[in-house]
């Protein structure tokens, strides 16, 4: 069992990084209608560290975070002049997707600030899921059956409608383009089901007493899957093939009712968001033992940071940001502040 350790790491000597914003013509097309949008290019490129970005509901518009793990803040809304209705971004690659009000998708390369034509036809309300190294994303509605798979999304992204499993409640993609889709079952239990590539037949992985989350490790057709009834994470490999599953870690290991579980970018070590504020790290290689760490937050989520292995707890919005970072020998969870608090805690600090 991991020790229990709480850091609250105080963001000190905030970079102070210079924005500026471009959103230009693309630099291809979909069909043969080329598309440009109505903010000229250079004026959305960050230029300087970004440790994460995510749509802001309330500025209406992406928030880049700037900075570095334990030294970051929000920095100001880009893309906020009404060209889009929202959008959600994967920063281990750098880039992010656009709606906009038509329902064109574009893809965007957040060093540059040029977005190009993905999609059209987009649902308004759908959620987006990326790979973990950004190669892939899925763009589907809870319950809904019709998705859109993009691949290739650092360079020119291909589109291929999916159908879902009836009542499919989350998703998640590989790499490879490879899906998994959990659909509730009876008394919290979930089946958790394949999509393969080019196929709309889904196969049958395993069923959790209770659905804690599930994750692809990035490059391969393997994921871990966390099971909330028992408390434990199991890891099912070879998906595109004669598929294996085989236990990683259980209670002894720290796991408790998790909710929610990520992978690094370098496969070798998972996050699992356990019952009662706490993140659980868990090294994947079995060299380390596991270790938790508490949070004065309600973690819900892993949503991937810039780096190895951070990733921010909750949905921006709702108040503080909080954020996991488990690359040091102690894991350890910061806030992320925004700007105005930032520059108030700068001016303090003098």
């Amino acid at each position: 069992m991991g020790r229990t350790v709480f850091k609250l790491l105080r963001p000190i000597g905030f970079a102070v990084v210079a924005l500026s914003v471009v959103a230009c013509g693309n630099s291809r097309s979909v069909g043969n209608s080329p598309i440009s949008t109505a903010v000229p290019a250079a004026s959305n490129a960050a230029s300087g560290p970004a440790l994460g970005a995510w749509w802001d509901v309330n500025r209406k518009g992406l928030r880049t975070v700037l900075g570095v793990v334990g030294a970051a803040y929000q920095g100001p809304p880009l893309y906020n002049d009404g060209s889009y209705t929202g959008g959600s971004a994967c920063m281990r690659a750098g880039v992010a997707l656009l709606r906009a009000p038509s329902g064109s998708l574009f893809s965007v390369n957040l060093s540059t600030g040029n977005p190009s034509l993905a999609a059209s036809g987009v649902d308004v309300n759908t959620s987006m899921v990326f790979s973990p190294s950004c190669a892939s994303s899925l763009l589907y509605k809870r319950g809904s059956s019709q998705a859109l798979l993009l691949e290739g999304l650092s360079s020119t992204p291909t589109v291929t409608n999916v159908v879902l499993p009836a009542g499919a409640a989350a998703v998640a993609v590989g790499d490879s383009g490879l899906i998994l889709v959990q659909v509730p079952g009876t008394r919290q239990s979930a089946a958790i089901e394949l999509i393969a590539n080019g196929t709309d037949a889904p196969q049958s992985v395993t069923e959790l007493t209770q659905f804690g989350g599930m994750a692809f490790l990035p490059g391969t057709d393997a994921a871990l899957l966390a099971d909330a009834g028992t408390s434990s994470v199991i890891k099912v490999s070879h998906l595109s093939g004669v598929m294996a599953l085989a236990p990683i870690a259980g209670k002894a290991q720290g796991v408790s009712k998790p909710s929610a579980i990520a992978v690094s970018a370098d496969g070798l070590l998972a996050a699992v968001v356990n019952q009662g504020s706490a993140v659980l790290r868990l090294d994947l290689s079995g060299a380390s033992a596991s270790s938790t760490v508490l949070c004065h937050c309600t973690p819900t989520e892993l949503e991937p940071l810039t780096g190895n292995f951070a990733f921010r707890l909750n949905e921006p919005g709702a108040g503080t940001v909080w954020a996991f970072d488990g690359s040091s020998a102690e894991p350890r969870i910061f806030f992320i502040p925004s700007e105005q608090v930032a520059s108030k805690l700068q001016r303090g600090s003098r």
